[in-house]
C-alpha cells in the first residue's frame, strides 16, 4: 500500500491536471505573455510539479530501500 508521500504526490498531480485546462480558458490575449501574473503562474506551476515529483521519487526510493533491506 502506498505511503502518505505517494498519495500526496498523486493528489498534487491530479489537482494540477484538473486545474490546467481551467487556467488556459481564463487566458485572454492582452498584448504580452510576460506580465507579472504570467511569470508568477509559471513559477508556481513549476514549483508544484517539482515538489510532486520529489515526493513521488522519495516514496519510490524509500520503498525500494526497504524492500532489499540495505543501502544502495
Amino acid at each position: 500500500m502506498p505511503g502518505p508521500a505517494a498519495r500526496l504526490a498523486a493528489l498534487l498531480w491530479a489537482l494540477l491536471i484538473v486545474s490546467a485546462p481551467a487556467a488556459a480558458a481564463w487566458a485572454r490575449p492582452v498584448g504580452s505573455a510576460e506580465g507579472p501574473g504570467d511569470v508568477a503562474l509559471a513559477v508556481g506551476l513549476t514549483v508544484l510539479a517539482a515538489l510532486a515529483t520529489g515526493l513521488w521519487l522519495r516514496s519510490r526510493y524509500r520503498r525500494g530501500g526497504d524492500a532489499d533491506g540495505g543501502d544502495p
